[in-house]
């Protein structure tokens, strides 16, 4: 029986990959809600299959009983799209029948997102539905009477979360179906075919020959896997699974080699050109091209890296830490002539980007390419079913992004139809008091509390649903709030207590999560100061002249390294005290905002503090030191 459910769910996701081609495909034009409907029906279906209530009879009827739910719910939307599509919201009654099906889709939805996501994010849409409900009775509670309103009956419930594109089909699904899908079937594919390998091994060659080779092969390695998968564990997963026991052999501590990896991992969801999944949700909800965002995301990701190999750096020179053996990190130039066609695949993608091409179009080739690459050369052959594998594992790992869209769209449309939103601005602009930076600050803390063990679609999603208008309100510019917000949502995968990425980092650095997942925030504190360099700072986002862009990434890189230097406690040739971290931490913040007598100001005590340190190192003066 297992393996012919194996056979079966192998069978449906490879299907469910070759209808996202054929719809991406330039030959074909579906309608928008036959697909989005097809999309939520193969990922619920798989889902159920892959994500059982538990073994026994009884419960795979259970099971069974979802599946037909499903296939009937989302099937009658499916094959009444036509009618759906000119149904006029809110105007007419729903029949009993379509009662069934709308809430039966809510439903399916909401115990597939409780078993492939958890029950925080089900638990999240239950607490927006019942606030739907209960908005009027809010009035009589005083603390809650701003985020009263006139409530939502049965039949508004129903033609937004169904009937409408506003709700669990909406902009989120679409994205979902549209872009997603198959940028993630493109990096399961990559991966199978050694494009995975290729850069790992390269990277470990160019890098090892370094102090602190195998930590600083995990931050240039972690990048370039989360421009293919955009998922912080999977990310971990693979590459950690070689560079942390490298860091290990090197001698990093375990909660630093395990941090490492999670803050790198972490990181590969903003490197351009394949983000996060979330990356493309920013695009579709400011109506801005995708090609906008990477190029906006560019300088940030650079000094996210930056900050991070510093940190890597100075703490290899800290613990005395010597390069690979020549014999353990290989040759760079003869890794890349083993693998060099890997490339191809991501070249075509980023070029038909910069050419005008939509998502979708450019996924589509990408994924060709990558089923072509591997026959270019004799070396790099693989077997077809080394294909198909691909094919069901982008499909496998699509599922959960599409149940997390799908259930973001329950919380977006309920936040739509109540208001919510615009009242929420309203409280962050009141607690603000109007000043642009205290609602940055605030929107953090909200991020923190909404992206608490969340993936980051979802997380993003609220939060560019509630807090990312208030901040264009108070004056960010738009592209750089929905970015802040992002960011954030990406960072909440190594903020305590729930760090997931520092959770699947653990086992294979061999010691706690607690101990790691706080090791990972301090070292990606300065990843934390990012957006709010580029709220203040629109230059890094690629706006304005060249000659300011060029001062405002000198600027911001000085003060990430400030930061990470400051963090890891080395500069010098000794450690550092606490008077003089300090210091480098009070000169990172005066060089945050674009005011040229703080910067003059935070150079000079930068330059006091290395003096310090070179004078010290020579004449053994010592300063209370901090204790790591």
């Amino acid at each position: 029986m297992t393996v012919n459910l194996d056979k079966i769910i192998a069978f449906l996701a490879v299907t469910m990959a070759l209808f996202h081609l054929l719809v991406a495909s330039p030959f074909f034009l579906f309608p928008d809600l036959i697909v989005r409907g097809a999309h939520l029906l193969f990922s619920l279906v798989l889902g159920f299959l892959i994500y059982r209530s538990a073994r026994g009879g009884f419960r795979a009827c259970i099971d069974y009983a979802l599946i037909a739910l499903s296939v009937i719910c989302v099937g009658y939307l499916i094959v009444n799209h036509s009618s759906i599509v000119v149904r006029p919201p809110w105007t007419r009654a729903a029949t009993p029948f379509e009662l069934f099906v709308a809430l039966g889709t809510v439903f399916v939805v909401l115990e597939m997102t409780r078993r492939s996501l958890g029950m925080a994010i089900s638990g999240l849409c239950l607490f927006f539905i019942a606030y739907g409900f209960a908005g009027p009775y809010l009035r009589f509670v005083d603390f809650l009477r701003p985020l009263a309103h006139k409530g939502v009956g049965i039949n508004e419930f129903v033609d937004q979360m169904y009937f409408s594109f506003e709700g669990i089909f909406g902009v989120a699904l679409g994205v979902s179906t549209d872009f997603i899908f198959l940028f993630v079937v493109f990096g399961a594919l990559l991966q199978v075919i050694g494009g995975g390998d290729f850069f790992v091994n390269v990277t470990k060659s160019a890098t090892g020959s370094t102090r602190g080779g195998p930590a600083k092969m995990a931050v240039v390695a972690s990048a370039l896997m989360g421009t293919m998968s955009g998922s912080s564990v999977a990310n971990v997963a693979t590459t950690g699974a070689i560079t942390i026991p490298m860091m290990k052999k090197l001698g990093y501590p375990k909660n630093f080699a395990g941090a490492v990896e999670a803050v790198a991992s972490t990181g590969g969801q903003i490197t351009p050109p394949i983000m996060g999944a979330a990356a493309f949700l920013m695009a579709a909800i400011l109506g801005i091209s995708y090609q906008e965002v990477i190029t906006a995301a560019v300088l940030p990701a650079f000094l996210f890296f930056a900050s991070l190999f510093v940190a890597v750096h100075w703490e290899a020179l800290k613990h005395g830490l010597q390069p690979l053996a020549k014999n353990e990190k290989g040759a760079t130039w003869r890794e890349f002539k083993a693998g060099w066609t890997f490339l191809l695949p991501l070249v075509l993608i980023m070029t038909f980007l910069l050419m005008g091409y939509t998502p979708s179009l450019c996924a589509f080739y990408g994924v060709v390419a990558t089923i072509i690459t591997p026959f270019l050369r004799r070396s790099t052959m693989v077997s077809p079913s080394v294909i198909a594998n691909g094919l069901e594992f982008g499909a496998r790992a699509a599922v959960t992004v599409a149940i997390a869209c799908a259930s973001a769209g329950i919380i977006v449309g309920i936040v739509q139809i109540s208001g919510l939103g615009f009242r929420f601005s309203s409280l962050v602009i009141a607690f603000a008091d109007g000043n642009l930076y205290v609602a940055l600050f605030l929107a953090m803390i909200a991020a923190f509390i909404f992206g608490m063990g969340m993936p980051t679609t979802p997380a993003y999603i609220i939060q560019a649903t509630l807090v990312a208008p208030a901040l264009v309100e108070l004056g960010a510019d738009p592209l750089a709030a929905h970015l802040f917000v992002f960011y954030y949502a990406v960072l909440g995968q190594i903020t305590p207590p729930v760090a997931v990425a520092a959770f699947a980092a653990a086992p294979i650095a061999g010691t706690s999560a607690t101990s790691v997942g706080w090791r990972a925030f301090a070292l990606g504190i300065p990843a934390y100061v990012i957006p709010f360099l580029f709220v203040a700072n629109p230059e890094l986002l690629g706006q304005g002249e060249w000659g300011a862009l060029l001062l405002v990434l000198i600027r911001s890189a000085i003060a990430i390294i400030c930061l990470s230097i400051a963090l890891t406690g080395w500069m010098g040739g000794r450690a550092l005290g606490w008077i003089s971290r300090g210091l480098l931490l009070f000169a990172a913040g005066l060089l945050v905002t674009p005011n040229p007598l703080l910067s003059a100001a935070a150079l000079a005590v930068i330059a006091a503090v290395w003096g310090l340190q070179r004078y010290g190192s020579q004449h053994s003066i010592k300063e209370p030191a901090l204790n790591d």
